[in-house]
């Protein structure tokens, strides 16, 4: 495994982590349209870092995913848990994908950040 390998899975399990700290606070939160818009931002923030740190098409597939994807409910909260979860799960299915298959040779993927 590679050095840039490994930075994009640390970087993920990073993700996977601080998702895992927040959640309970989001979906207990006393504003859920509140939450809701922080969970927002949160997402586009890493949708964002996915494309320096793990590889643009990466972020292009995640973006849609959860930037372009609305979860239809009648409570605001288990829509957000919905949410969460979904993101949870593809972070974990990326992490899977990459610790089996690596990343894909890019030339744009090179970012000594970690």
């Amino acid at each position: 495994m590679n050095n840039q390998t490994r930075q994009a899975l640390a970087f993920l399990a990073k993700q996977i982590q601080e998702l895992k700290i927040i959640q309970p606070h989001l979906v207990q939160a006393v504003n859920a349209v509140l939450a809701k818009e922080q969970f927002a931002k949160w997402k586009k923030q890493v949708v964002h870092q996915l494309g320096e740190h793990v590889d643009p098409a990466y972020q292009r597939r995640l973006s849609k995913d959860w930037l372009e994807t609305t979860f239809a409910g009648a409570d605001m909260y288990d829509e957000l848990s919905d949410d969460i979860e979904m993101c949870l799960r593809h972070l974990y299915a990326l992490s899977k994908e990459i610790e089996t298959q690596g990343l894909p040779a890019s030339d744009s993927a090179e970012s000594p950040s970690a």
